[in-house]
């Protein structure tokens, strides 16, 4: 018989040996040297290299380096189109502690590198968690000889997105590598560093659910924000009236009168300068700075044109206390600036050329001119007093912030500063290619949207919409819309548009996100009083679009079309039921003319239908809205215009 002492001293016996081992395990493990955990590992592409230049089998997992010929069997291709995912399984869970992405690129053949590389962890390969977004530290489109690049997330050097105190790995299973593509993107070799099992100070990172930025506080309350640009134009399209504005804040009848609001934001902004010499995002000088204030805020300027045009659609529509939301831009004071001008009369003029003076002195000329042009647009805006208008923020010209220029970082940061300091927010419109995206709440951004670039792309490939909506969910920043006054006049762009409009509902940009309207200058205008009733029913689509109830359309109508669009509205209380019933009996006679090849007849019975809705008795009895009549009138003149 075994004694109970005997049992529990040998139990306590094998505890401290299993604790007096535990630290030499530990240590040992501390003791690993980090190794690629990546080598000869197999991965997962979301689309293949091209045929051309293929993956020959694990390649970017093969230790072999390309050399700087695109020639070499070692470089992995990849052409345009949607932005590549490259995830790879550790078959377990590890700690790691860098990650590395190697690119070439040679500009004389068309290979670029990729404007950002972002890493990931996962635990379960479907929810990620964001490392790091990486920037090219090499200007892209640089001419000269090939040159290569690695894109590296180093915890010693970059820590975590969400600072995680004493972290020195993190403890993951999957990882993955996301790079953009432009004409054509090369790589070879993706390595994952780190040690096998639990390192101590190794952390799990919480996945993120991809979101865009919705409209809210973040964007002082604006859902739909117009870009109205008021610098110099040869044609005089920058100066601004308030019968042209009308169409921007209201949604127009065929007759342009008012019947309901459009967009509840109007940015104004400037690119060329007095003279048309100098670009506001570029290298704008005092003078130009200066010509732009007084033009916005002269007695009957821009800026009292846009009050005036929101004081008439607020009396007509029966809201005489509305206030229409402002955004007033930013000129960027660029590096490429020498003698900027002097700004506070000390007798030294600004310059902003860290090449020219220094770095310290460009920067300090920078703040001073962006602190007189903050108090240039506070003083005149309280002069005003625009009684129909709100100064909601402030934009940032650039389209571009290099992470890697310490002055950008803080000229940005000094502005946002005093954006804030006046309880306003701060926007900003990077393009697809801009540097800086990711981190815009750290260089202080309050609303951004994102330009796809897609509608003046060529050759124009839709998926770019796609990738550009995934990119701003990722970054959680909103969309701009973006299209010109070709959509009027040529099929192509018309498509383009078109594609916008679809891509809201297909990426869910219409519903959920803050979005930014690129317009030209006069795109919409044209539509809202064209007489071609194919181009005035592209600015109904986009009364429908602002309102979230558009669904996707081709350039067809029907009688079928017009039919979906009254059940739609009869959802949305905007029509009777019974009054519906009636224009869905009306629409289905139409319907049998058409298919009895009786055009002509079919085009008098739609006209009858056009008097219907518009009826003063009908609409005196709310069995239908004015606003709705007028979109039911655009679909019913396209459609007689094709008969």
């Amino acid at each position: 018989m075994v004694s109970v002492k005997k049992t529990g001293f040998t139990l306590m016996l094998a505890a401290v040996m299993l604790f007096s081992l535990a630290p030499n395990a530990f240590a040992k493990q501390e003791t690993q040297d980090p190794r690629n955990l990546a080598a000869g590992l197999s991965y997962q592409f979301s689309a293949a290299a091209y045929e051309g230049y293929p993956d020959s089998g694990n390649e970017l997992t093969d230790g072999i380096y390309a050399s700087m010929d695109y020639l070499d069997s070692a470089w992995q291709g990849h052409l345009r189109g949607m932005t590549r995912e490259v995830v790879f399984d550790l078959q377990d869970f590890k700690s790691i502690n860098a990650v590395k992405a190697h690119f070439m690129q040679d500009t004389d053949n068309g290979i670029f590198y990729p404007n950002t590389v972002s890493m990931y962890v996962s635990d379960d390969g479907v929810n990620w968690a964001p490392l790091s977004h990486k920037n090219t530290a090499i200007q892209l489109w640089l001419p000269g000889p090939p040159t290569d690049q690695t894109f590296v997330w180093d915890i010693a050097a970059d820590g975590l997105p969400k600072e995680k105190k004493n972290a020195e790995f993190v403890y993951t299973r999957y990882v993955k590598v996301t790079f953009m593509t432009q004409v054509w993107t090369f790589l070879d070799e993706i390595e994952i560093w780190g040690i096998d099992g639990k390192a101590r100070h190794a952390v799990k990172l919480k996945p993120e659910q991809p979101a865009y930025l919705e409209p809210g506080k973040a964007t002082g309350g604006i859902r739909n924000l117009a870009l109205l640009y008021n610098g110099h134009y040869d044609s005089g399209a920058g100066d601004w009236t308030k019968d042209n504005i009308i169409p921007y804040i209201s949604y127009v009848n065929a007759q342009g009168e008012p019947v309901d609001w459009l967009y509840d934001g109007v940015l104004y902004l400037g690119i060329r300068t007095q003279d048309g010499q100098r670009d506001f995002g570029i290298n704008a000088k005092l003078e130009d700075w200066q010509w732009y204030l007084d033009k916005t805020f002269a007695p009957q300027g821009d800026m009292w044109q846009l009050n005036e045009a929101a004081k008439e659609v607020g009396a007509k529509l029966g809201e005489p206390k509305h206030k229409t939301k402002v955004v007033l831009m930013v000129p960027n004071p660029g590096d490429d600036v020498g003698e900027f001008g002097d700004v506070d009369g000390d007798g030294v003029i600004e310059n902003f050329n860290p090449d020219q003076v220094g770095a310290e002195a460009a920067l300090a000329g920078k703040q001073k001119a962006i602190d007189w042009y903050m108090h240039q647009v506070k003083q005149r805006w309280t002069e005003h007093n625009y009684s129909s208008l709100e100064l909601a923020g402030m934009y940032w010209m650039a389209e571009s912030a290099d992470p890697y220029d310490e002055n950008n970082t803080k000229i940005i940061q000094h502005t946002s500063r005093l954006v804030h300091q006046e309880k306003q927010k701060f926007f900003w419109i990077p393009n697809f290619f801009g540097k800086g995206i990711f981190a815009w709440e750290k260089l202080g951004f309050d609303a951004v949207a994102q330009q796809p670039n897609y509608f003046f792309d060529d050759p124009g490939d839709p998926s770019r919409l796609q990738d550009s909506a995934g990119l701003s969910k990722q970054y959680g920043i909103g969309v701009e819309m973006e299209f010109d006054e070709k959509m009027n006049s040529h099929s192509t762009f018309r498509d383009r548009y078109i594609d916008y409009l679809n891509g809201g509902v297909d990426y869910g940009y219409m519903n959920d996100a803050y979005k930014a309207y690129y317009q030209g200058n006069i795109a919409l205008l044209d539509s809202a009083r064209s007489n071609d009733p194919n181009n005035r029913i592209l600015y109904d689509w986009m009364y429908q679009f602002v309102n979230k109830n558009y669904q996707k359309n081709d350039v067809n109508v029907s009688p079928e079309t017009m039919a979906e669009l009254v059940n739609r509205y009869i959802a949305l209380n905007e029509i009777d039921p019974a009054f519906g019933n009636d224009l869905t009996y009306r629409l289905q006679i139409i319907k049998q003319l058409l298919d009895e090849n009786k055009p002509d007849e079919a085009a008098t019975y739609m006209q009858d239908f056009l008097a219907h809705i518009h009826d003063q008795a009908v609409q005196a009895q709310g069995l239908i809205s004015v606003r709705i009549a007028s979109v039911l009138d655009s679909y019913a003149q396209v459609l007689i215009h094709r008969l």
